[in-house]
């Protein structure tokens, strides 16, 4: 039942409206038994399909990777910062940090001021931040950038605002809250899609039922980066993916069965020429993880550079 569980979860993650008859396919079970599953770990909180809107569109323009060393217990540190709406994501994780958060801001003077925030929380020892120039890989992460002259309504932020609750909200449930039909919700979800302006996947929580385990990896580079993005970028398990400035070159997130599979992964990065150290901190808690940032209030169009 784990498997089909993990198997559900990373079809959610490529698309959050995977029809049930298609998972049930791609699996080889019944449609029945799929809908079952997918509604009982939705339903003990296990799993959540969610929207998350483009941070451009957002106009949120740095994104960082923050990790924060504690001098005694970590619960008011995480209290505070899992109220702060520009952090999305809160982890607790096992090496010399206690703390991995990610924050999105619209720019570096914002980002630095959050530092500054951050570093005045009673309890918090050491800051230590990276800066995303791209991300490779991410479930709520962009892929492609905003086309040109892409248009938002005000339907379309309503529509966006109800997906940011429930992503696998259907179309006929949609429509009378839209004042639509079903088949113009599905047009105007697949125009969002399309144009990247939002992207739906599954939110995993680790706290559940699955077997997995997963650790951050800082990794150091000689070279050009290209040749190690590439071979991390298909290696199994790797759930996020970014180049950043700081003390790493790239950090990744690396899931698997059992820490000695997490080993084995590593040791095989290892082994690349241009990858000179790897650090790795190990998940043990998502304490918060929420990517769906408020939507404009107003109907927009994405301008030419």
């Amino acid at each position: 039942m784990v498997d089909i569980d993990e198997q559900i979860f990373s079809l959610l993650q490529d698309d959050g409206r995977a029809s049930y008859s298609a998972m049930a396919h791609k699996i080889g079970v019944s449609r029945a038994a799929i809908t079952a599953r997918v509604d009982a770990l939705m339903g003990d909180g296990s799993l959540r399909v969610v929207s998350a809107t483009h941070p451009d569109f957002l106009g949120l323009h740095s994104i960082s990777h923050v990790s924060i060393q504690t001098d005694g217990p970590s619960d008011p540190v995480v209290e505070a910062l899992s109220s702060w709406p520009e952090v999305v994501l809160v982890l607790g994780v096992g090496g010399i940090h206690n703390l991995v958060v990610e924050i999105r801001l619209p720019n570096q003077v914002d980002l630095y001021a959050t530092i500054g925030r951050i570093r005045s929380l009673p309890g918090v020892l050491t800051v230590n931040t990276l800066v995303y120039v791209d991300v490779v890989k991410g479930i709520f992460m962009p892929r492609h950038a905003l086309p040109e002259n892409v248009k938002v309504d005000d339907v379309d932020l309503r529509l966006m605002r109800q997906l940011e609750q429930d992503g696998r909200m259907s179309y006929k449930d949609l429509a009378p809250l839209l004042g639509l039909s079903p088949s113009a919700v599905r047009n105007r979800v697949n125009y969002l899609l399309d144009n990247h302006v939002i992207r739906i996947g599954a939110a995993h929580n680790r706290r559940g039922r699955t077997r997995n385990v997963a650790t951050g990896l800082g990794v150091n580079l000689r070279g050009d980066t290209a040749s190690v993005l590439d071979v991390m970028a298909s290696l199994p398990g790797i759930e996020f993916l970014a180049r950043t400035i700081g003390r790493f070159d790239l950090v990744a997130t690396l899931a698997a069965d059992s820490a000695a599979t997490l080993r084995h992964l590593i040791d095989q990065l290892r082994q690349d020429d241009d990858v000179v150290k790897i650090e790795s901190w190990m998940h043990l808690e998502v304490f918060k993880e929420k990517y769906e940032w408020p939507v404009p209030a107003a109907a927009r169009t994405i301008p030419s550079p």
